[in-house]
């Protein structure tokens, strides 16, 4: 990405989670209400004319744009997985959440909307760039940042995540969704090994990876346009791992893994008993760590 220019992946997301709450089946596998607000005019005008359209012409729209339902599942499916585990973290005592190429992450605004919840603390570390223009979206917005929300900008490849991290004396929940395949092993090699010497122990971390599939996968085709696609937008992929290979990975750098989600359990977990079409691609696999 450039030092001038925002992530195109994170209003993609952002999109793609505002679409899912109004085009497909109720009730929505992540409601993402907030997110339609953050998006340029030309995308919620796209929203709109869906939501409005009569329910035969968006099931006739769903089977028309398969590589858009796939990627929406994906994408709605990884932010429930990170939130339900954050849910039960919170049991367990946590009480700060750390999101790492946060994006436009909505979960400070909705929580800012739920008065009677307990607050968390939400730290969101991302591309200065990336974070200079959502905090002038939120003012152009009128969006007031949250007092639990504090934003670290770092740059993965160039500058280590040790120089901007705040201690903290409880344990962490962090959330790393949507990045992994966007840098190089060592970055995530680094990441990795500093948030375990970082945060305290019985902290977890929620992170995606994706594995190349063979050719003769019907996932195949998908992956090789999306490849494409970021890199046209100066946002190339360069890392897949194996589920064995991150694996070995993570507990090199000192963690261990509570869950290695692959897209056929996440299918089950959360999109068995819908009617939407919706069904996460096989190389978009879900890790749950624990330090």
């Amino acid at each position: 990405m450039l030092d001038a220019v925002p992530s195109r992946t994170a209003t993609a997301t952002a999109f793609i989670r505002a679409a899912h709450v109004h085009i497909d089946d109720a009730p929505p596998v992540f409601d993402d209400h907030v997110a339609y607000d953050l998006l340029p005019g030309y995308q919620r005008r796209f929203i709109k004319r869906l939501a409005a359209l009569s329910p035969p012409w968006v099931r006739r729209y769903r089977q028309t744009r398969n590589a858009f339902t796939t990627m929406r599942a994906q994408i709605v499916v990884r932010a429930r997985y990170a939130e339900d585990a954050l849910a039960k973290a919170r049991e367990a005592g946590v009480d700060r959440f750390v999101v790492l190429a946060a994006g436009l992450d909505t979960f400070a605004l909705r929580q800012a909307l739920r008065p009677t919840d307990p607050p968390i603390e939400v730290v969101e570390i991302d591309h200065p760039a990336t974070q200079r223009w959502k905090r002038k979206l939120l003012a152009e917005r009128g969006i007031a940042e949250p007092s639990e929300l504090t934003f670290l900008p770092v740059d993965f490849e160039e500058e280590a995540l040790a120089h901007v991290w705040i201690d903290s004396t409880t344990p962490d929940f962090g959330s790393w969704l949507g990045t992994t395949y966007y840098l190089t092993r060592e970055a995530i090699t680094a990441t990795l090994t500093t948030l375990a010497e970082r945060t305290q122990p019985g902290s977890q971390l929620v992170l995606d990876y994706w594995r190349e599939p063979p050719p003769t996968d019907l996932s195949a085709p998908l992956l090789w346009g999306t490849r494409v696609a970021v890199a046209l937008q100066q946002e190339p992929m360069r890392s897949f791992f194996e589920p064995q290979d991150i694996e070995a990975l993570a507990e090199a750098a000192g963690w261990r893994v509570r869950e290695n989600c692959a897209a056929t359990e996440q299918n089950r977990r959360y999109l068995a008993a819908r009617n939407d079409q919706l069904s996460v691609p096989s190389f978009a696999h879900l890790l749950h760590l624990e330090h």
